[in-house]
């Protein structure tokens, strides 16, 4: 039985992308998180004997598969316990995170789910040829150049890409399935994409209890039986690259 440690608070804030450079995000207005600096945080509390639990705070709506793929596996190679807390938001990818968690506790108006996948081609075809422009494209590959934005997709172009979502979006519910031990019919419930409050999700089972930040933590002294514990903030120790950025920019 512990009597005293340490319980880490990982935050996972903004649109999940694999080295979290704004450019490649989907949405460049919102803040973006890599998950290369999260899982070397999870690497750092794996090693500290003293630290005796996970918070991981979300507050996500999801991004790239494969970052939120990592972090998720990562969090289950972490032997000790972990509870996701829910802020606001833990949707797509964020949400696959938070089910890797041995517990999710999220407040009654959090939103849970959008268990899905989305591809977002730009089409500028038409605004090209309105001004004139014309890209000429030589390519190895008949698909070299799928997703192009400069002309319009072929059928089996359009085939391919939907087998692509099809294929990742089958892996995210297997997952999700499985970390949360769902039931046929939950999962068939969620594969449409849908948004939940904190109390719906409860009710499927997407999360096991409603509460805060503050009451998140305490389940996690009690799961550790930890008399007395300190909190190790992580989110004090996050890199920020775009203030990183504009300090180069300005010494130029």
């Amino acid at each position: 039985m512990f009597r005293r440690g340490k319980i880490a608070i990982i935050p996972i804030k903004g649109v999940i992308t694999t080295e979290g450079a704004p450019i490649l995000s989907l949405f460049p207005w919102r803040k973006v998180i890599s998950s290369t600096q999260i899982i070397e945080f999870l690497e750092e509390v794996k090693r500290k004997p003293d630290t005796k639990a996970v918070l991981v705070e979300i507050n996500s709506p999801g991004g790239t598969p494969f970052p939120c793929k990592e972090i998720a596996e990562k969090i289950k190679e972490i032997d000790k316990p972990t509870v996701a807390w829910v802020r606001e938001y833990a949707t797509s990818g964020a949400y696959w995170v938070a089910s890797a968690c041995q517990k999710i506790v999220a407040d009654r108006l959090s939103r849970i789910g959008s268990v899905g996948v989305v591809s977002i081609r730009p089409d500028f075809s038409e605004l090209m040829r309105k001004f004139g422009i014309d890209v000429e494209t030589m390519a190895s590959g008949i698909f070299k150049t799928l997703g192009f934005p400069y002309r319009k997709i072929a059928p089996e172009e359009r085939e391919i890409l939907k087998e692509e979502l099809d294929t990742i979006h089958k892996y995210f519910l297997e997952e999700i399935s499985t970390n949360r031990k769902l039931k046929k019919e939950v999962v068939k419930e969620i594969s449409s994409g849908k948004i939940y409050f904190g109390s719906e999700a409860r009710d499927l089972g997407l999360i096991d209890s409603l509460g805060s930040k503050k009451e998140a933590v305490e389940l996690l002294s009690k799961i550790t039986r930890l008399k007395t514990y300190r909190i190790v903030d992580y989110n004090k120790k996050m890199r920020k690259p775009v203030g990183l950025l504009r300090k180069l920019i300005g010494s130029l």
